[in-house]
């Protein structure tokens, strides 16, 4: 799906995450030419292990756990005249969600995934694409690097890859997997028989089974639903996202709705203080997506928003 022809099977998202940073040293490594300088986005969340919290941006994960990784530098996303002056020689890869999902579901622009690939191309510098959240169908794409048009050298997925098991994946070019060697990489549970069988049953689901197109269906339809309800309440200053995967930004702190929402038996998320986050099941229906947002209106509602 990814049209990359490697993958390295880990136990979560967070180790494929990992494994991508330590691939893209390598690589620089084999090549006679070390580089470990990484740029990442501010806004970013991409794990709580050493490497992923190290180009995880808030410092409300980052600091009880300093001095992390030293070569990383953050620009902001959407700026590309910011990222063009912070990319070099010395960069050995640009890690970037397509959708910036704890930093308020903040998809990136065709136009800053072009200034990516412009950097990259000058510098040689690898491109990874972090689609833990946003990858395998859940903005309605097999991977949202695609709708942006970039072309990435590393790619980490994992969460819905399982179907629940815990199973994540490094997916990595063909120039990449030249220079990596066996042993680079190796987990205890990874690419373990059940979690592998898990993952070979979503895929075959989600590519011949026709939940690609669902999600795109219903995504449509959720999106229709949020925007009508932002043109009925003020409080919600901006709808962003793609697929059943979105965020409602509000005028104030979103962590009343939170629990509210929860008391009528609908689970979402706060990020970014403002954004209220919606990940529904990627089987859910046009009913229930209804259902869903009739009774998140009412705890919208209910505090006040």
């Amino acid at each position: 799906m990814s049209g990359l022809p490697r993958a390295f099977f880990c136990n979560s998202g967070t180790e494929a995450v990992e494994a991508c940073l330590k691939f893209a040293r390598r690589y620089w490594y084999t090549r006679g030419e070390p580089r470990a300088e990484i740029i990442a986005l501010e806004e970013s969340f991409h794990g709580r292990t050493m490497g992923a919290l190290s180009v995880t941006s808030d410092e409300h994960y980052r600091k009880p756990f300093g001095p992390l990784l030293t070569d990383v530098r953050f620009v902001p996303a959407n700026q590309p005249k910011q990222l063009a002056a912070a990319v070099s020689r010395s960069t050995a890869a640009i890690i970037v969600e397509p959708i910036q999902g704890e930093g308020g579901v903040r998809p990136l622009t065709p136009a800053f995934a072009a200034a990516i690939m412009e950097a990259a191309g000058k510098t040689g510098a690898l491109v990874i694409a972090d689609e833990v959240q946003s990858g395998l169908g859940r903005t309605g794409y097999p991977f949202y690097f695609g709708a942006l048009g970039l072309t990435p050298h590393l790619v980490s997925i994992g969460k819905a890859l399982g179907g629940g098991m815990p199973v994540g994946a490094a997916l990595v070019s063909q120039e990449v997997a030249d220079t990596i060697s066996f042993g680079d990489h190796g987990s205890t549970y990874g690419g373990n028989l059940l979690a592998c069988r898990a993952a070979l049953c979503f895929l075959d689901e989600l590519v011949s089974g026709g939940l690609l197109a669902q999600v795109g269906r219903v995504g449509r339809h959720l999106e229709q639903g949020l925007r009508a309800m932002a043109a009925r309440r003020p409080v919600i200053k901006d709808v962003r996202g793609s697929g059943l995967m979105w965020g409602l930004e509000l005028t104030g702190d979103a962590a009343p709705v939170i629990p509210e929402a929860l008391s009528r038996g609908v689970i979402v998320n706060r990020t970014a203080e403002k954004v209220v986050r919606l990940l529904p099941p990627l089987v859910i229906t046009e009913p229930e997506i209804d259902e869903a947002l009739s009774r998140l209106e009412g705890a919208l509602g209910a505090v006040g928003a």
